[in-house]
């Protein structure tokens, strides 16, 4: 190979190495990282929204399955109200010293017209008040489907002491402190609040002050001993679980308010979180007068309701990161009260 030739072919190589050593300039290498990183913010950012979005859809969905939940639960008792109740309703104590019932769960008393357990016993803003709105309770009443069948077998002058013929103490017929029971009898019905059961013998106590007035031994009438004989005695009486159910919301917390169910004496259970207000209004009707009124909020007279309208309002737990405010969700149901309208307008009662 020619000198010349050899010389040109070192140059060459040279040049090559020289290229391929140089790599990114400050610049270039500046550039590309900018757009490295815009791409990725903007895929952060999109990946962040749908993340949000999936989030915030959940709660939407949790929130609207809730009120739908706690729609159905209210429903339910309601359209049950006054089941196995008879058609000469349930007395109350009353006359002398007698206190008004207590309401369950929602505190407060319970209105008792013609000195009879009410089926439906409205609490128009009985319940706290949520976001500056007075909200309602409800009060249902109705016999224990499920409720075994219980008979006396003796039972003390006053109404205290009752002695039954099973054991009270175990298997289905197994009564608990806070139960409430209706004795039946030739001479009518009385309510009575279990506020202890022995441990030797199947007898259950039904001591003054139970948490909602039920006993009264000393009120005048309406309550157990009202349904004895005049010497003191009992004809044959049978006893059934009685239910009184209570929707109110509770306002403790005020970041998260509940729709609670109270049973009887016993602890209230939380039904659904997160709802801010509870509503019901009433559609009256007098067999007597043939007249009616509708979308009542509360009446003197329960016995003439013949359908109720709930209202719940519920929010998501959190709020919503887009608009920075909870997701809110109403819900309006109307049911009719069978039992009410089937006594008053069969019976006549």
């Amino acid at each position: 190979m020619a000198q010349r030739d050899r010389q040109q072919l070192y140059l060459a190589i040279r040049m090559s190495m020289r290229k391929d050593n140089s790599g990114f300039t400050m610049i270039e290498f500046a550039i590309s990282n900018l757009a490295t990183m815009v791409m990725l913010g903007a895929t952060f950012t999109l990946l962040n929204s749908i993340f949000a979005a999936n989030a915030g859809m959940g709660e939407i969905m949790q929130t609207q399955q809730n009120i739908r939940v706690a729609i159905n639960t209210i429903t339910r008792d309601i359209t049950m109200a006054g089941t196995g109740l008879p058609n000469g309703g349930i007395a109350v104590p009353n006359g002398g010293p007698a206190d008004a019932l207590m309401r369950p769960g929602a505190g407060g008393t319970m209105a008792t017209p013609n000195n009879t357990i009410a089926i439906l016993a409205p609490g128009d803003g009985a319940g706290p008040t949520v976001n500056n709105i007075a909200t309602d309770a409800l009060t249902i009443t109705q016999i224990d489907q499920q409720s075994p069948v219980w008979t006396v077998l003796s039972a003390s002058t006053s109404g205290i002491q009752i002695d039954f013929v099973q054991n009270v103490r175990a298997g289905t017929m197994q009564l608990f402190t806070g139960d409430l029971l209706v004795l039946t009898n030739a001479n009518g019905s009385a309510l009575g609040c279990v506020t202890s059961v022995s441990m030797t013998t199947s007898r259950a106590f039904f001591a003054d002050n139970d948490p909602m007035n039920i006993n009264q031994p000393d009120a005048a009438n309406g309550n157990i001993k009202s349904i004895a004989n005049g010497d003191g005695t009992y004809p044959p009486t049978t006893a059934q679980r009685f239910n009184l159910v209570t929707y109110y919301i509770n306002n403790d917390n005020a970041v998260h308010p509940r729709l609670m169910r109270a049973l009887n004496a016993q602890a209230p259970q939380v039904i659904v979180d997160d709802i801010e207000n509870l509503q019901f209004a009433f559609d009256l009707f007098d067999f007597q007068a043939n007249s009616g009124n509708s979308n009542q909020a509360t009446t003197t007279s329960p016995n003439q309701i013949r359908s109720v309208s709930v209202s719940l309002t519920g929010r998501s737990p959190s709020v919503m990161q887009r608009s920075n405010k909870y997701f809110r969700f109403s819900l309006v149901s109307k049911v009719n009260v069978r039992n009410s309208t089937f006594r008053n307008r069969y019976t006549g009662s």
